[in-house]
């Protein structure tokens, strides 16, 4: 009986597969659509097609001129043409390099930040001690050259306006004045990679800040406080002086102050 079956079952399945099997010359089925996942190609639309003229090449962009850094070699002083972002809320730089830092800072200039560590060099600034963290909440303080930093803004009328950097910051959302202390300038952020040294800070854009955690920036805001190590501040707020009108030139001067800030 069992050889029976066996024998069917191989008789059915030669029926089946010979039912499967296309005639001779009948047309070949046509194969399954793709899966509707898997790649599609699309033909290119080149301008070297045969008989189709290639696109009239795009007219290059206008860059807005920026204006010049000024270097005063005798009085040791810099001016930076800058422009106000009349960021609100919390700020973290005074002046930042380039667009993106502009919701966090109240100033920024469309100069590099190599460019600014040129122009600070030819005026006489040597580089200090940049802070060191200690811990996560604390910060010992940088050192070096204590600088000046000034808004000046000039109107149609030829008229300046001077106002000390540290009145558009505030330590608090309510406004009050920065407080006491300096602006210290240590210089840029080098890193050295090889036979090449990178400049970091041109990566991050940072100028002036306030920020104790920034190991990057080239002029930091510090409090007047013990001499060991300042806690890390969480925010500064942009306040106090309202800030130049639209039309309005504005230049960021630094200069030096006449005095070394020492650990």
């Amino acid at each position: 009986m069992r050889r029976v079956c066996v024998g069917l079952s191989l008789v059915f399945g030669l029926l089946l597969a010979g039912a499967a099997a296309p005639e001779p010359g009948a047309p070949a089925e046509r194969p399954a659509k793709p899966d509707r996942w898997g790649p599609i190609v699309v033909g290119t639309d080149d301008g070297d097609l045969p008989g189709k003229p290639k696109p009239p090449p795009a007219a290059p962009a206008t860059a807005k001129a920026a204006g010049e850094i000024r270097v005063d070699e005798k009085t040791k002083t810099v001016r930076i043409p800058v422009a106000p972002t009349r960021a609100k809320g919390v700020v973290e730089w005074l002046l930042a390099s380039g667009k993106k830092h502009a919701a966090t800072s109240v100033l920024v200039t469309e100069h590099s930040a190599k460019d600014l560590a040129a122009a600070l060099a030819k005026a006489g600034l040597a580089p200090g001690v940049r802070p060191e963290p200690v811990g996560e909440d604390r910060a010992k303080l940088p050192s070096g050259q204590v600088v000046e930093i000034t808004l000046v803004s000039k109107g149609a009328d030829g008229k300046e306006t001077r106002t000390p950097a540290a009145k558009f910051l505030s330590p608090k959302s309510t406004g009050e004045p920065l407080g006491e202390g300096a602006w210290v300038y240590v210089g840029p952020q080098v890193l050295r990679e090889g036979d090449v040294d990178l400049l970091v800070t041109e990566l991050s854009g940072s100028i002036v800040t306030t920020s104790l955690r920034d190991q990057t920036a080239m002029i930091y805001w510090v409090p007047k406080s013990p001499p060991d190590a300042q806690p890390y501040v969480a925010a500064f707020y942009a306040a106090g002086a309202p800030p130049p009108g639209e039309k309005e030139k504005c230049e960021l001067e630094i200069r030096p102050a006449g005095e070394q800030l020492k650990k």
